[in-house]
């Protein structure tokens, strides 16, 4: 899978993605500011710790991001993704993507209770992923400076 991603000043992030398929999908999303893009992270934390249905498995199966978000949001409530099945990943996939990686003064433990605490919050409430140890964060983490 290729993935794009445009950063324009002033404008939505939008990316690109060209499955293995020949499959192509794309949507935009909200900036923040000079951070790296949020689902650029996604994918990242994804990568590392194995998650096979986060955002970045969904998009690989063929699942139109920007669709799937437009019904979510026509149909709201606690339930708005139930469409996708088992979200189960996608709720262990978030709670790495809001950790603080690269905050400053925060440690590889703060990573840690922060996706431990961001898993018990979760609704559907998500066990942390298996992978969640100290050197995976410290990979993840390198990763994202890179």
């Amino acid at each position: 899978m290729d993935i794009t991603i445009v950063r324009k000043p002033g404008q939505r992030d939008r990316i690109y993605v060209a499955r293995a398929d020949g499959s192509e999908a794309s949507w935009s999303f909200p900036s923040y500011g000079d951070g790296l893009p949020h689902d650029l992270v996604h994918f990242v934390v994804e990568t590392t710790f194995g998650i096979e249905r986060g955002l970045w498995g969904l998009v690989r199966a063929g699942v139109d991001i920007e669709r799937v978000n437009a019904v979510a949001n026509r149909v709201g409530g606690a339930d708005k993704y139930r469409a996708l099945g088992d979200l189960r990943e996608l709720m262990q996939a978030e709670a790495l993507a809001v950790a603080p990686w690269l905050s400053p003064g925060a440690s590889d433990e703060d990573c840690v209770d922060a996706v431990r605490r961001q898993c018990e919050a979760s609704r559907p409430r998500v066990e942390p992923p298996r992978a969640l140890t100290l050197e995976r964060v410290a990979v993840a983490r390198a990763r994202l400076r890179e």
